[in-house]
């Protein structure tokens, strides 16, 4: 068994990983007597409520506490027609001068209609055609993610970042670590004219909210890795298999799942050989990039919407291909899937990689993952019932914290945020008739325990019922 591997950054975002009575850190307000506690609140309230006298946005505009720190169709539905998302669709800006924003600043059909944010990721030197879109990626459990490659497992990256970010680490400028992405942020996204000048359009963060921020999206969802795929077992017969399929048991052919998403999350196995036709064969864990080109899909669905090919995503750089390997541990409830949203479900993007890929050009590429149609509804069902154990692991830790404030606006949000983690738990099982005769009732019966007045001790016991029915783990 291969020992968890953990990155820590630097001492302002260094804090503890874990809290009183075993409780991880969560997405939650965190109670004053936690480690750390006042750099992370400080940079929740500045992702949530600072919009450093930009156009209106927040990070939190794109980055919802309560979806998963991601964006959907669905979910940008719900938003009332003055929501600062919508920036770009305003007729006129301040004082009724017209828009600055209108072109070359977002694509509202695609953002509505796909959860697409524009991107200009080689710079903003050519607005009207030099640009991509790209979906939301989710900030769980970052800390886990953002190792990057030695030299001598180097993946072909142009001016590799020093940290993984997300897709193709383009929104964190300078070395591309993670704290400087919030800078990278103000600049794509909440500027108020696309002159984009510092001091006029935006200010700049300061070092103590660089910090503050980068403490926040670290703390948020797993401190570690997963527990090995190789020593846990699933108690339904149909995810069980799909942790099997997933590690390669029964594969025709191509590498199994684990060799990319080692325990789910976004590092490579170790003791995994890779082809060196895909990667060099080096063995360390790590967050590699890979070329799936997913962007060339032919008939994808923004292709379909616009009328007209998606402009061409070269990956980090120009010209690579290359995007960041994310964590599936937390896929199930963050659809819809890949870094322009082509995918709506986690079975087809189990079904993405174990099919042929008909390209724009017509080109036709062989499956990566040689798994047959039963085993990707293996695959999905595993990956499902995982998602399902992470929300309930994160609900208990969200109530614990809610236990543990001081005051009613602290307990009332951990509550809240409790909620969404047990409905997101039920939408996964329930949308694959999963674990509907044990799991699915103890659930919901935690979201009625929490509407009463001492319902969080009840709701927690039963939330750790249910993942005992989930997963067996060693003892």
């Amino acid at each position: 068994m291969k020992r968890s591997r953990i990155y820590y950054l630097n001492a302002a975002a260094c804090v503890l990983l874990c809290m009183p009575g075993g409780a991880v850190m969560a997405n939650g307000i965190l109670p004053a007597s936690y480690p750390g506690a006042q750099l992370i609140n400080a940079g929740r309230r500045i992702f949530f409520e600072e919009t450093f006298n930009g156009n209106g946005r927040t990070c939190g505009s794109c980055h919802p506490a309560d979806n998963n720190y991601t964006l959907d169709p669905q979910y940008i539905s719900t938003l009332p027609a003055d929501d600062p998302l919508f920036v770009a669709e305003r007729h006129h800006g301040r004082h009724g001068r017209n828009n600055p924003l209108a072109e070359n600043f977002e694509k509202p059909g695609l953002m509505r209609k796909l959860g697409l944010i524009l991107e200009n990721t080689n710079g903003f030197d050519e607005l009207q055609d030099g640009y991509t879109l790209r979906s939301v990626p989710h900030l769980l459990a970052m800390r886990t993610s953002l190792q990057a490659p030695s030299a001598e497992a180097a993946d072909g990256t142009q001016s590799p970042p020093v940290e993984r970010t997300g897709w193709s680490g383009d929104g964190a400028p300078l070395e591309g670590r993670l704290k400087d992405f919030l800078t990278g942020a103000i600049r794509q996204h909440l500027t108020r004219t696309l002159n984009r000048r510092p001091g006029v359009d935006f200010r700049l963060p300061t070092d103590y909210e660089i910090a503050a921020v980068e403490a926040f999206m670290l703390s948020l969802g797993r401190q570690r890795e997963y527990d090995d795929f190789r020593q846990i077992r699933m108690r339904n017969e149909k995810a069980e298999r799909g942790r099997l399929n997933y590690l390669g048991e029964g594969l025709a052919s191509g590498i199994p799942c684990n060799a990319c998403h080692f325990n789910g999350g976004a590092n490579t196995d170790p003791d995994f050989a890779f082809p060196a036709d895909i990667t060099p064969p080096a063995y360390e864990s790590s967050n590699r990039s890979f070329a799936p080109r997913v962007e060339e899909l032919l008939d994808q669905p923004g292709d379909v919407i616009s009328g007209e090919p998606m402009p061409f995503d070269d990956g980090f750089g120009q010209g690579t291909n290359l995007f960041n390997a994310p964590t599936v541990i937390e896929a199930a409830d963050t659809a819809p899937f890949f870094h322009a949203n082509q995918v709506d479900t986690v079975e087809a993007m189990v079904s993405f990689y174990a099919t042929q890929r008909h390209l724009r050009n017509g080109e036709v590429l062989p499956p990566i993952v040689g798994l047959n149609g039963s085993q990707v509804a293996n695959v999905a069902a595993f990956l499902r019932v995982l998602n399902a154990d992470e929300n309930a692991r994160s609900a208990i830790v969200l109530l614990q914290q809610a236990k543990d404030c001081d005051n009613a606006g602290c307990r009332r949000e951990n509550k809240r945020l409790a909620r969404a983690e047990i409905n997101d738990a039920l939408m996964v099982l329930q949308a694959a008739s999963l674990h509907y005769d044990d799991v699915v009732p103890l659930l919901q019966k935690a979201l009625r325990q929490l509407k009463r007045r001492h319902g969080i001790a009840r709701a927690k016991t039963g939330l750790e019922q249910a993942r005992a029915l989930m997963i067996v783990r060693p003892s």
